[in-house]
């Protein structure tokens, strides 16, 4: 992980200096990652988007030079990825917590990024996913009634709220509801199996490798 954020710093300072390449070499190995990030956290509404990735973009670059390394390049541009998200939200009184909500952990937040990570980033990445993925599993399994199902519908498969309350044969607030009580169930799952885990806590709370 260290020399890949390395990397990344010497990527930042190689636009930072104005280096087109270096822009157009992030922005085509970003893009279409951030645009299937955005894409499940709005509804697949492409159009949305595309336009919020381009704004994470524009956003990012401006604030470039804050960029110290704490973290690979891609996650940071996914942490403002997510503010955009969130600011949409709120310009349409929506509430930032839908989108936020199972993330706003660290724990859950590592398990959804290391998901997303392609797995060729460090050696032992493709080892790794396999072991959360089916910490995810697990606990998706283990929660009671539908909210296992219905997060995988809505975060997995991408379905619309809409989507799912056919799918159940519930008004579109029924579903909602559900969701939000399965996104909360799935947080305080997580949370208690990491805490309860100290090596599954110290797998979740550290990069792979």
């Amino acid at each position: 992980m260290a020399d890949l954020v390395h990397v990344d710093r010497a990527v930042a300072h190689r636009i930072l200096a104005g280096d087109e390449a270096a822009f157009r070499e992030l922005f085509d190995r970003f893009f279409p990652r951030l645009y299937r990030f955005a894409l499940t956290r709005l509804d697949r509404d492409q159009e949305l988007a595309r336009d919020v990735v381009q704004q994470t973009f524009c956003n990012a670059i401006e604030r470039l030079d804050s960029y110290r390394g704490e973290a690979a390049l891609y996650t940071w541009f996914c942490q403002i990825c997510r503010n955009v998200i969130a600011d949409h939200y709120r310009r349409r009184q929506r509430g930032a917590e839908r989108v936020v909500l199972l993330e706003d952990q660290p724990n859950v937040r590592a398990i959804l990024e290391a998901l997303a990570a392609p797995t060729d980033d460090e050696p032992d990445t493709g080892v790794w996913r396999q072991q959360v993925h089916r910490v995810v599993e697990a606990t998706l399994d283990a929660l009671p009634g539908h909210y296992g199902e219905v997060l995988e519908w809505k975060y997995l498969d991408g379905q619309s709220v809409e989507e799912i309350a056919r799918r159940l044969e519930l008004g579109p607030k029924a579903a909602e509801s559900l969701l939000t009580r399965a996104r909360v169930a799935f947080r305080a799952a997580i949370s208690d199996l990491a805490g309860a885990s100290d090596e599954l806590t110290g797998s979740l709370g550290r990069s792979p490798g």
